[in-house]
């Protein structure tokens, strides 16, 4: 078998679990902020993790160029490729990370988010050593059409409905089947 195809694209899991981690950062924040001891931990979290849903809300292109882009991806373009260094190199988004996720741990509402972005930051680093790099996709995602506009001409098959006469079959009793 080719390389090619043996090799995983570990930068597409990163992304996805970093922007997840981002939303579960959100989240304990805010909780963080009411009723909970360390607020300046909260809040940090909340800038932490606005930042890293701006970093990770737009998908990298993949190496065959098949990427599905999320709904209005092309607006952070701009923004990531201005902070070009941080944003497409995976070692600086994995120390980055990890640097981002240590003062999340030191409150209980944050730890959750702060553990995800951590474990992030390790497939990140997996996603480096294989030497992938974030690029901007220039591809557009065309939604496939329907083939036809005509409706069906048959109707699906349905079963009959229970207790109606069986068309073409005759019950026979068991007393009229000849014993073999």
């Amino acid at each position: 078998m080719p390389e090619e195809i043996l090799t995983n694209e570990w930068a597409m899991w990163a992304n996805e679990h970093a922007f997840v981690s981002a939303i579960v950062m959100l989240m304990g924040g805010i909780t963080g902020v009411f009723g909970f001891d360390g607020a300046a931990f909260a809040y940090y979290t909340i800038v932490a993790s606005v930042f890293v849903l701006i970093v990770e809300y737009p998908r990298g292109m993949r190496r065959k160029g098949n990427t599905v882009e999320r709904r209005f991806q092309s607006i952070f373009h701009p923004i990531l490729l201005a902070l070009s260094p941080v944003t497409t190199n995976y070692f600086i988004r994995f120390f980055l990370y990890l640097l981002l996720s240590v003062p999340c741990i030191f409150m209980f509402p944050t730890l959750l988010g702060g553990i995800c972005l951590f474990i992030a930051a390790l497939i990140y680093f997996k996603a480096a050593l294989g030497g992938e790099s974030w690029s901007a996709s220039t591809s557009r995602v065309q939604r496939a059409k329907t083939l036809t506009n005509r409706p069906p001409e048959n109707p699906p098959p349905r079963p009959p409905p229970q207790g109606a006469p069986n068309e073409g079959f005759t019950e026979v009793p068991l007393e009229q089947i000849p014993a073999q």
